[in-house]
């Protein structure tokens, strides 16, 4: 694999990756209440969910934040001669 597409297919999963934790984000934050479905009596138990619970969702959003953290540092080891040689040039 080149260094192109090896850049390239690091970029778009890192991007696939922070795409899901802004809708996962948004869904925890818009769809799904918080709390654990007490609503002045009505619905006791019952937990609202939108394709998962939201425990299940906090549970993927952490995960995903964490490869991409892991994916980040990758990034920055690869590019890391072009951080050092830029910092270099701009200082």
């Amino acid at each position: 694999m080149g260094k192109a597409t090896r850049n390239y297919v690091l970029a778009t999963i890192m991007f696939l990756l922070a795409l899901f934790q802004a809708v996962s984000g948004f869904v925890m934050w818009l769809v799904l209440p918080s709390g654990y479905g007490f609503r002045g009596g009505r619905g006791l138990g019952e937990e609202a969910t939108f394709l998962w619970d939201r425990h299940t969702w906090t549970y993927i959003h952490d995960w995903v934040a964490v490869a991409l953290l892991v994916l980040l540092v990758i990034h920055l080891i690869l590019h890391w001669k072009w951080i050092v040689y830029i910092s270099k040039k701009m200082l």
